[in-house]
């Protein structure tokens, strides 16, 4: 991996994009969808942090749901991209029931089905890789259609699962999250709440306890546990996180939590202007600038690193009449990259192909098939 490569990947670790405010929907009643992404130089390919890496990068395949943001982030954000190749189907609701994706040589990834209540609750995900391997995730509702609980197991040894557990107070506020293994019950989670519903804190559960024992410490099992202070979020009057207070939740130790960090966030005309984080010493670590166009689309992002310039990065956004992204410029160390979309759209407005160009040069070819119901 060349230097350029090696710091625009540590950059989109620290950094989180607003994927240019790029819209994805379809119109119309879909009934499947095929969507895949070729290369026009086959000197080209998809980014990898490491040569030896697979088609689905660094992080491999994981979920259908982590595998389209994150291309959807490259493709809009980046004058790169990551691998993209799946096929689903729709019931006449919307719901995806099956999907199945695909390597670059067209061997299978995973198969999924996906079945659903009589409320269109998601009931089950099941994730099928080889011909006798599968895991199956099952959800379960409460009588106010709220996700009450979860269980994940795998066919080569069923007595090995995860089982998670949730909460809620009278106003219908997840308070609690449990989780639980075959070693019984492990981490989880527990919320605070302003009167007004917003989340005020976030502690992390343990159902251990410490003790000191011949001075070591040792964990031990009370059915009560000890709960740590996490996260805790100040909004403003409109209702948005202005303040994040990020504390050091270490439950091997007997010290009370301690703010680690902080994230700050500035508006204007109820956008977000501003983004900053500041570390346990309250210095500066980075910040974000953000400006919006008249129809309050992102157009430009300054990503700062005070202590690492060479770091920093600017994204500037531009659209269409119709709201789509045409163009972005993606400057690093002062040396802007232009890359650019052309789009065709079927006869329901749909786009069904896409093509992204790095200065000039045609590199990158998406495509979507899409059927519909009438």
């Amino acid at each position: 991996m060349n230097r350029t490569h090696l710091i625009l990947a540590i950059s989109l670790l620290l950094f989180s994009f607003s994927y240019g405010q790029q819209k994805d929907t379809i119109y119309g009643q879909v009934k499947s969808v095929r969507e895949q992404l070729n290369f026009l130089d086959e000197n080209q390919q998809n980014m990898k942090l490491f040569s030896d890496e697979g088609d689905y990068g660094h992080h491999g395949f994981s979920s259908p749901k982590f595998t389209k943001s994150r291309f959807y982030n490259w493709w809009y954000n980046t004058p790169f991209v990551h691998y993209s190749n799946y096929y689903k189907e729709l019931n006449k609701k919307g719901k995806t029931t099956y999907e199945v994706w695909f390597y670059k040589n067209g061997d299978t990834v995973s198969f999924f089905n996906y079945k659903y209540d009589k409320n269109d609750n998601l009931i089950q995900i099941k994730e099928t890789y080889e011909k006798e391997d599968y895991t199956v995730r099952n959800f379960n509702y409460n009588k106010k259609n709220k996700l009450a609980s979860t269980i994940y197991y795998v066919s080569d040894d069923p007595n090995l699962y995860s089982y998670s557990e949730f909460i809620y107070d009278e106003s219908d506020n997840l308070i609690q999250s449990k989780d639980f293994d075959e070693d019984g019950e492990s981490f989880g989670t527990k919320y605070s709440f302003y009167p007004n519903g917003k989340i005020k804190e976030v502690f992390s559960h343990s159902p251990y306890k410490i003790k000191r024992e011949n001075n070591k410490k040792v964990s031990f099992k009370d059915g009560i546990g000890s709960d740590k202070l996490n996260r805790k979020y100040i909004y403003n009057e409109h209702g948005d996180i202005i303040e994040t207070n990020s504390f050091k939740d270490e439950f091997y130790s007997n010290d009370k939590p301690y703010i680690q960090g902080r994230t700050l966030k500035e508006y204007e005309n109820r956008l977000l202007i501003k983004e900053m984080t500041l570390n346990r010493e309250n210095k500066t670590e980075r910040f974000t600038l953000y400006s919006y166009n008249e129809k309050n689309q992102i157009t430009k992002e300054e990503k700062v690193i005070p202590e690492y310039p060479d770091n920093n990065l600017i994204y500037e956004y531009f659209y269409d009449k119709n709201g789509n992204q045409i163009k972005l410029i993606y400057t690093e160390k002062n040396n802007p990259i232009t890359v650019e979309f052309e789009y065709e759209f079927d006869s329901k407005k749909n786009w069904t192909k896409q093509i992204k160009s790095v200065n000039g040069e045609k590199l990158y070819v998406w495509t979507r098939e899409i059927e519909y119901f009438e």
